[in-house]
């Protein structure tokens, strides 16, 4: 069987397209467009005349996604169309471009089936964390093996932060007021004796490739961010894109991200940072192979 997820996020549109060969998911294709609705929602208050672009860019890649031929699609929107005050009408017209319901998650249930879809390659046998990184906010789990102990969803996300604080390219200053504002909302993270950090989302997937082109690293170190945070911040954006390989959208958001994430580290005494590719799409489909048309409902 072949399945696809359709992700509207706070920054950007994903669309994973998967196999299930023997119960587990074998990725056949990914696509992603960056129409940015979280920071014009954390400006405005809602999505507005920012939906159009947010429905051309599900319009594209779901365009891509139909040439690989998938069975069903299920698709979500998170804490941007959450947070909206005209969310369910958006979610409600996104639905009908799809052909399918979008479901606003919860918080709650975004968290679960990040971990879901995280912990089907990286779960560890100790305790250890995961932190799914959005355009508007972050899920923080703690766990023990496949089983969740703790969440909490903290309001800093890389688009946000990125598009209220820095520049292009960001001052130090600038980066001195994102840090400290990050800080207050960190303590509402949750406590727990981890043994290793495991990161998804947009900035923490992109990174190793900006530290290196080729064999790019799955686990970077303190000092690797570090590295990319000075490459990120170098030039202008667009300067930084041409170099990277990235849009110049990603990157700017990316700035945001990585301070996000060394703060992280640092909150859980840890020194190492796991990349996770699977989160979020690999957790709907493996939630709706479970659970069918109740897939996106809190479990």
């Amino acid at each position: 069987m072949r399945l696809a997820a359709l992700d509207i996020g706070s920054n950007t549109v994903h669309v994973l397209v998967a196999d299930v060969v023997r119960g587990k998911l074998e990725d056949v294709a990914h696509y992603v467009e960056m129409p940015e609705l979280g920071p014009h929602v954390a400006r405005t208050g809602v999505i507005g005349a920012r939906g159009k672009v947010a429905l051309r860019a599900v319009r594209k890649v779901l365009a891509q996604a139909r040439t690989h031929g998938y069975d069903e699609l299920v698709a979500c929107a998170t804490q941007a169309v959450r947070q909206a005050r005209d969310g369910v009408a958006f979610a409600r017209q996104a639905s009908g471009v799809v052909g399918a319901p979008v479901r606003i998650l919860s918080a709650r249930r975004e968290a679960q089936l990040s971990f879901l879809g995280a912990a089907s390659r990286h779960a560890s046998g100790r305790e250890w964390a995961l932190v799914d990184l959005g355009g508007a906010s972050t899920e923080v789990v703690i766990a023990r093996g496949g089983t969740m102990l703790r969440s909490a969803v903290l309001a800093i996300g890389s688009g946000v932060l990125a598009a209220t604080y820095l520049s292009d390219p960001p001052r130090p200053e600038e980066r001195a007021r994102l840090r400290k504002a990050a800080l207050r909302e960190l303590t509402r993270a949750p406590d727990g004796d981890v043994e290793r950090l495991v990161a998804t989302g947009g900035t923490a997937s992109n990174l190793p490739s900006v530290l290196a082109k080729r064999n790019p690293p799955q686990v970077l170190t303190t000092a690797d961010i570090l590295t990319c945070e000075s490459r990120l911040d170098r030039h202008r954006a667009r300067q930084v894109a041409a170099q990277v390989g990235l849009p110049a959208s990603r990157v700017k958001a990316m700035r945001g991200g990585v301070e996000a994430l060394l703060l992280l580290l640092d909150w859980f005494g840890l020194a190492l940072l796991h990349v996770s590719h699977e989160g979020l799409r690999h957790g709907m489909l493996l939630a709706y192979r479970e659970r069918g048309e109740d897939w996106w409902r809190d479990g």
